[in-house]
């Protein structure tokens, strides 16, 4: 009896817990780590949970599972003409209660940065330094995946009135504080990269080095459309790390595990390749869709056309979560297209094709292939009308980030279009608001000071 007792207390006391503790980083009555390598102990569970690309960490940075529900809830996959339910993901709309978590659970992956941030004290030692440089560099990169997620698409002119998320970053387990705006969260995500870029952190066991903290300084500034910068940042990783093609290429590609190529950062490097198999196989129930087959007029002289879709147009390419050079190509051939430098995005945007296509011809301004009218995507990032440089920029990253949960993301980048796919006799439409994640109704109720996300006002 004195046992049920006790077991009741204990989950009284569970249920009568702060529902914002993710927002809070000083738990009375627990010890803090005192040397570096107990603060080392914080950084490396996270390490090892990326490495095997499965949980915790992994999660948010991106588990197989995760790219696969991005995938389906782009216009990459044909849902119409899916062979069963084993994705479930029919649209966005399908996944809002899950994708409600993801808000709180950063914040339980940050908490861990700011103790060390905050805390360590033996800064000036070799583990030190590292253990600080990577707590601010993953931090920068939480901070960065939750303004992709969890705030709308950034508008120049109303930087200042879209909301941020809160930017916690000291102990106090008392604030409660509020979502700030947009801008700020990129000023906030800028400085701590920069804090990691300026601590050179250059031992790949800590993964996030000097280099992957440039690359996520270069998705930042494009995604906040400070073109300059992005073009700044993105060259000194593409310089460093050259694209490969051919035979490297395609390893790189279809690798399940390990950091090959031009890839800078990837998730699961050791894990088991039992669930990475059952994602794989869960795609084949998918057929891509023939909007992403079409972009391929050079077929098999395009090694990605030859390495990517079966003959029944199913993906066979790998699932990764990965920063490889390609992406920072096209950060520069787009960046330069917004600065109508012409010259210097076809550039780029031709470096990029011809590490992937066999004979290629250059594109030129007068070769360049008309605007599809009928593209998802009907503006760019600013909200301009697409021109035919634009477009093909668009169309090379669709293809070539295929796979890698970019598409999505793209989409809400260049005008959160609304589109709609069918199933079942059944039209299901991913409307703007859907492209932002929602808050947490226990979180917004812990805090009166957050706020949630339009559209969601009654979940």
């Amino acid at each position: 009896m004195k046992v049920l007792k006790l077991y009741m207390m204990m989950l009284i006391v569970g249920m009568c817990c702060s529902c914002d503790e993710y927002l809070e980083v000083k738990n009375y009555g627990q010890v803090l780590p005192e040397t570096d390598e107990d603060y080392a102990t914080l950084i490396n569970n996270q390490l090892s949970a990326i490495d095997k690309g499965t949980a915790g960490a992994a999660n948010m940075l991106g588990s197989f599972a995760w790219m696969i529900e991005l995938e389906c809830y782009s216009d990459n996959l044909n849902t119409s003409l899916m062979t069963s339910n084993t994705l479930s993901y029919i649209y966005v709309g399908t996944n809002v209660n899950s994708a409600q978590y993801r808000f709180m659970n950063y914040y339980s992956l940050i908490k861990d940065y700011n103790i060390i941030i905050d805390n360590l004290k033996e800064r000036d030692t070799e583990l030190g330094k590292k253990i600080l440089a990577t707590a601010y560099a993953m931090r920068g990169v939480m901070y960065f995946n939750l303004m992709r997620e969890c705030c709308e698409a950034y508008e120049k002119d109303r930087a200042t009135e879209i909301m941020g998320v809160p930017n916690v970053e000291h102990f106090d387990i008392e604030a409660k504080p509020g979502r700030g705006n947009i801008q700020e969260l990129v000023n906030f995500i800028v400085r701590d990269l920069e804090t990691a870029i300026q601590m050179n952190q250059t031992d790949e066991q800590y993964r996030f080095t000097a280099d992957v903290a440039r690359a996520y300084l270069a998705r930042t500034y494009f995604w906040a459309q400070d073109w300059k910068n992005a073009i700044k940042m993105a060259k000194e990783v593409l310089d460093k790390y050259p694209l490969v093609d051919g035979d490297e290429y395609k390893e790189m590609i279809q690798s399940p595990q390990g950091k090959l190529g031009d890839m800078l950062f990837r998730t699961f490097i050791t894990g088991s390749l039992t669930a990475y198999n059952r994602n794989l196989k869960n795609v084949k129930t998918r057929p891509v869709n023939m909007s992403l087959i079409n972009l391929f007029p050079e077929k098999e002289r395009d090694i990605r056309y030859t390495t990517f879709f079966d003959s029944k147009y199913f993906s066979t390419k790998g699932i990764r979560v990965c920063v490889r050079a390609a992406e920072m190509c096209l950060i520069l051939a787009e960046s330069y297209a917004h600065l109508s430098d012409t010259d210097n995005a076809l550039t780029y945007l031709n470096l990029l094709r011809s590490k992937r296509i066999a004979d290629y011809v250059p594109y030129t301004v007068a070769t360049l292939p008309a605007v599809d009218e009928s593209d998802v995507i009907k503006t760019d990032a600013t909200g301009a009308k697409l021109t035919p440089l634009m477009s093909a920029v668009l169309n090379e990253r669709r293809k070539e980030m295929f796979m890698e949960g970019d598409r999505w993301f793209e989409l809400k980048r260049n005008g959160s279009p609304e589109f709609w796919v069918g199933y079942n006799f059944v039209k299901y439409t991913t409307e703007k608001y859907l492209y932002t994640f929602p808050l947490r109704k226990a979180d917004l109720i812990a805090n009166e000071n957050l706020v949630q996300n339009p559209g969601y006002e009654n979940l």
